[in-house]
């Protein structure tokens, strides 16, 4: 058996510093932001008359796009010399 009898009485009296923190510090700051946004785009699909799933699509897409302008094409060499076609010796 892998819980004896005496599992409850030598339980812990509660959580872990960590999880105590977790739960009161950092899941209601992440439910009060995700609603304040929640609220946001309500308000902007009302003012609009734009849905709110092609907003966050619309957003979604210019953080890509963003990521993507930003990170493609780094290969530690200058982009012009890149292009540039390489002479070949006569």
């Amino acid at each position: 058996m892998l819980v004896d009898r005496d599992y409850l009485l030598k339980k812990p009296s509660g959580p872990s510093a960590p999880k105590l923190f977790l739960d009161t510090k950092v899941v209601p700051a992440g439910v009060n932001t995700l609603g304040s946004v929640e609220v946001a785009l309500k308000r902007v699909a009302a003012r609009t008359g734009v849905r709110p799933a092609l907003i966050l699509t619309a957003g979604a897409g210019a953080i890509v796009y963003g990521l993507f302008r930003l990170f493609a094409g780094r290969s530690g060499e200058p982009r012009d010399e890149r292009s540039r076609p390489t002479r070949t010796p006569v």
